[in-house]
C-alpha cells in the first residue's frame, strides 16, 4: 500500500484526490500546507495528519509517495528535499520554474532512486487519447504532422488580476497554459525541436502591465512537424488537433471531448464525400449520446465526474500509480524538454518585467486605508482618492504585477489578508479612515463561506477599535437584502433580509457580517457605517454579471426571470464617490447606518445584454425563464442528488430564487443626501462607462 502525502492544500488537491480514489494500493496519510488550519481542515475530512513543512513530514517517515500541488515558484525548494529522501514524487506541472532547477530535481531523482513524473494530465484526456489510438492504429496511415489551435480564456486577465506567477514574463505564462498542448506535441510526435516563435504584440490590459497572450510556434521532429496558434484571453475556448496522415486525417476538439477520422473511399469523389460526411454525423451523434449519458451518470452518482479535466487526472494520477509498480520508474525528463521549450520561445518576446510596486516605510501614514483595494471597486476608489490629494494605504492578497496607479507616490501597497490580524493591525494603525473591500474567501459549505467572510470582517473591526480608527466602512453587497417582492421599495431604513437561513450561502453570509459589525458598534462603539453597492458595472470588471443570469457560455445569458424589470445597475466610479462621500460625511450622523448604493440608471437585463451586444459586435442573446421553470430546474437538480444517496444537500429556496431576479424598487435619497451623492442619471453618459469600455 502506498502511503502518500499531498503538499498543498489548494483547490488542485481535490482534483489529485478523485484521481487517487481510483488507486486501489494508495492511501493519503499526510496534508502539508504552510498554512496549518487549512492542512488541518483537508487531514481531518480524509483521515490523514496535517503537517505545515516538508521537512516535518520528511522526519516523520510516513509517507513513501508525495504529490506536489505547490504552486511553481516553490517546485524545486518542495520536491528536491523529498527526492533526496526517496520519496516518489508526482509533481504539478510546469516541472520547475527555469530548465536548471529541472534539471537538479532529475539529478535528485536518479540519486536517491526515486520515482519523478510531471503531471502533463492532458496527455491523459479522453478525446486526446483516442485520436492517439486512431494514430497508432494505421489506419489513416503514417502520421506527418500536427496542427493545432489553442484558444483559452484567461479569467484573471478579463478582472485585470494580474498577481497570478504567470503575469510575472512571458515565459511564465507560457510555462503555465501553453504546457498543456505542448505535452500534446512531444507526446505525439515524440521529443521536439522548436523551430520558430511568433509572438504578437502584447496586451496591454491596464496602465503598466504588457501581456504577450498570442503565439504562432512551429516545432520539428524525425516523425514529422508541428504548428501550434496560442490565444490566451479568448472569449471562445476552443483547443483543436489536426493530425495529418497520409491517408486521412484525424481532428479532436478537446473541450467539446469530440474526435473525427476522415479516409478515402472507394468511391467516385461525390460518394466518397458524402459517406465521409454521413460517418461523421454518426460519430458525432454517438459522442454527443456518450456524453450525456456520462453527465447524467455523475449527476446520479453512477459514475465518476465526466468532464474531461476531471478524466484526464485520473488518468495521469493512475498511471503514475501503474509506472510505480512496475519495472522502469518514471524520470521526468518530458518536464524538462517543455520547460526547455517555454524558454527557448520566450527569448523572443519583450521580457521587460512589469515594475514591482515600492515598499512602504516601516512608519509611513496614510489619509485612508483600503483594505482589498486592488479589486474592481478599490482601483476606482484608489483613484478617486489619490485626485483628491489622499495618501491611501492599499492592502492585498498580492502585490505583484499591479496597474501603474498603485506606483502613485501617494500610494503605499502592503501584502496581506484581512483573515490575518498582524498584517491588518499594520495597516489599519496607519491612516485614522478604514474602507473594507475585502471579500474575505469562499469555501465548499455555508459554515465555510460564513466563517471566512465574518471572520474577516471582524479582523477588521477589532484592528479598528484597537487603534482607535476615526470610522471604517464595511462595504457589503445588496445580496444582503431581500429583493424578491416586486411590490416592495426598499430604502436605507430597510433592514437585511429577515429570513436569511432561506437565501444562499453568499447573501446569508453577508447578512450576519452586517449583524455582526452592529453589535460591534451597539457593544463597542465601533464606528461602523456600511454600504451596499447593487449590481456593479464598468471599466475593469467583467461585462457577463451574475445579476443578469447564468452565464453557462459568455453569449448567452439565461435570465433569472424574463428579464423585464428595472435592475439596480450603479457604476463602479459612482460606488467610489459614495464611499468618499461616507468618508467624509459626519460620522455621527452615518455610524450604525447602512445605505444602498443603486444609480440612477436601470435598465432591465435585456437591455444591458442588447446594448452589450450592438457595442461588442458580439452574438448575445438574453434567454428568458419563469419562476416555474427556474424553480423547477433548480429542484430537478436536488432531486437527482438526493436520489443518488448525496447527504447535506440543502432543498430550493424560493426566497432565494426570487431575490436573485432583484424586482423590488431600491430609493437612494437618504443616500444622496446624506452622503452628498450624486450618481450618474444620463443614459448616454452611463452607456459610455458601463458598456462601451468593453468594445475589443
Amino acid at each position: 500500500m502506498r502511503r502518500v502525502a499531498l503538499i498543498g492544500a489548494g483547490f488542485i488537491a481535490d482534483a489529485h484526490l478523485g484521481g487517487l480514489a481510483t488507486v486501489k494500493d494508495a492511501t493519503v496519510v499526510a496534508v502539508v500546507d504552510p498554512s496549518l488550519g487549512r492542512a488541518e481542515a483537508m487531514a481531518k475530512k480524509i483521515g490523514a495528519k496535517a503537517f505545515a513543512s516538508v521537512d516535518e513530514l520528511v522526519s516523520s517517515k510516513l509517507a513513501d509517495t508525495a504529490h506536489v500541488l505547490t504552486p511553481p515558484p516553490f517546485h524545486r525548494l518542495v520536491a528536491e528535499p523529498l527526492l533526496e529522501a526517496g520519496i516518489d514524487v508526482l509533481l504539478e506541472k510546469p516541472m520547475a520554474e527555469t530548465s536548471e532547477d529541472c534539471q537538479v530535481l532529475l539529478d535528485a531523482a536518479a540519486k536517491s532512486g526515486a520515482a519523478l513524473r510531471i503531471n502533463h494530465n492532458f496527455v491523459y484526456h479522453p478525446a486526446y487519447q483516442r485520436l492517439k489510438k486512431q494514430v497508432e492504429s494505421g489506419q489513416y496511415g503514417q502520421l506527418r504532422a500536427v496542427q493545432m489551435r489553442f484558444a483559452a480564456p484567461l479569467r484573471q486577465m478579463a478582472a485585470k488580476q494580474f498577481g497570478h506567477w504567470m503575469f510575472d514574463s512571458p515565459r511564465n505564462l507560457l510555462m503555465e497554459q501553453v504546457v498543456h498542448p505542448l505535452s500534446l506535441i512531444d507526446d505525439l510526435l515524440g521529443p521536439v525541436s522548436l523551430s520558430g516563435a511568433l509572438p504578437a504584440e502584447p496586451t496591454r490590459p491596464t496602465e503598466g502591465v504588457a501581456i504577450t497572450n498570442k503565439w504562432s510556434l512551429s516545432f520539428a521532429s524525425e516523425r514529422g512537424d508541428a504548428q501550434l496558434q496560442v490565444m490566451l484571453g479568448a472569449n471562445y475556448p476552443s483547443w483543436s488537433i489536426s493530425a495529418l496522415c497520409d491517408d486521412g486525417v484525424i481532428e479532436a476538439e478537446m473541450f467539446e471531448s469530440r474526435v473525427m477520422g476522415r479516409g478515402a473511399h472507394a468511391e467516385i469523389a461525390p460518394i466518397d464525400h458524402a459517406r465521409r460526411s454521413f460517418k461523421v454525423a454518426k460519430q458525432a451523434a454517438g459522442q454527443a449520446f456518450g456524453g450525456l449519458g456520462s453527465y447524467a451518470g455523475e449527476i446520479l452518482r453512477m459514475g465518476g465526474k465526466s468532464d474531461g479535466f476531471n478524466r484526464s487526472m485520473i488518468g495521469s494520477v493512475s498511471a503514475f500509480y501503474k509506472d510505480l509498480a512496475s519495472s522502469q520508474k518514471p524520470t521526468g525528463e518530458a518536464g524538462l524538454r517543455l520547460v526547455a521549450l517555454c524558454e527557448e520561445a520566450a527569448a523572443v518576446a519583450d521580457n521587460t518585467p512589469i515594475p514591482a510596486v515600492a515598499t512602504p516605510g516601516a512608519n509611513d501614514t496614510y489619509d485612508v486605508a483600503v483594505l482589498g483595494g486592488t479589486g474592481f471597486i478599490g482601483q476606482h476608489l484608489t483613484e478617486a482618492l489619490i485626485a483628491q490629494g489622499k495618501r491611501v494605504a492599499v492592502m492585498a492578497r498580492s502585490t505583484k504585477n499591479l496597474p501603474g496607479l498603485f506606483r502613485h507616490e501617494n500610494v503605499g501597497v502592503f501584502a496581506g489578508s484581512i483573515s490575518n490580524k498582524e498584517a491588518v493591525a499594520d495597516v489599519v494603525r496607519r491612516a485614522p479612515k478604514v474602507v473594507n473591500l475585502a471579500h474575505g474567501g469562499g469555501g465548499a459549505t455555508r459554515e465555510a463561506v460564513t466563517a471566512a467572510m465574518v471572520g474577516g470582517a471582524e479582523v477588521v473591526a477589532e484592528a479598528c477599535l484597537e487603534a482607535g480608527t476615526e470610522r471604517l466602512l464595511f462595504v457589503s453587497s445588496s445580496a444582503a437584502l431581500w429583493l424578491g417582492d416586486k411590490n416592495e421599495k426598499l430604502n436605507a431604513e430597510t433592514p437585511p433580509d429577515q429570513n436569511p437561513e432561506a437565501r444562499g450561502d453568499y447573501g446569508y453570509a453577508k447578512v450576519v457580517a452586517e449583524e455582526a459589525m452592529l453589535k460591534l458598534h451597539a457593544d463597542k462603539g465601533l464606528p461602523v457605517s456600511i454600504l451596499r453597492p447593487a449590481v456593479v458595472v464598468g471599466e475593469g470588471g467583467a461585462p457577463f454579471h451574475s445579476a443578469l443570469g447564468a452565464f453557462n457560455t459568455e453569449t448567452w445569458c439565461v435570465g433569472w426571470n424574463k428579464g423585464k424589470n428595472p435592475l439596480p445597475f450603479v457604476l463602479a466610479e459612482d460606488v467610489a464617490s459614495a464611499i468618499i462621500g461616507g468618508l467624509d460625511a459626519d460620522v455621527d450622523t452615518i455610524a450604525g447606518k447602512a445605505f444602498n448604493l443603486v444609480g440612477d440608471v436601470r435598465w432591465t437585463a435585456r437591455q444591458y445584454i442588447d446594448e452589450l451586444a450592438e457595442a461588442t459586435g458580439r452574438p448575445l442573446k438574453f434567454q428568458s425563464q419563469s419562476g416555474v421553470s427556474v424553480s423547477g430546474m433548480e429542484w430537478l437538480k436536488f432531486v437527482a442528488k438526493k436520489v443518488s444517496g448525496r447527504k447535506g444537500v440543502p432543498a430550493p429556496s424560493s426566497r432565494d430564487l426570487k431575490s436573485r431576479g432583484m424586482v423590488s424598487d431600491i430609493d437612494t435619497s437618504i443616500e444622496k443626501k446624506v452622503l452628498g451623492w450624486q450618481p450618474v442619471a444620463d443614459e448616454a453618459k452611463f452607456r459610455e462607462r458601463a458598456i462601451y469600455v468593453h468594445r475589443g
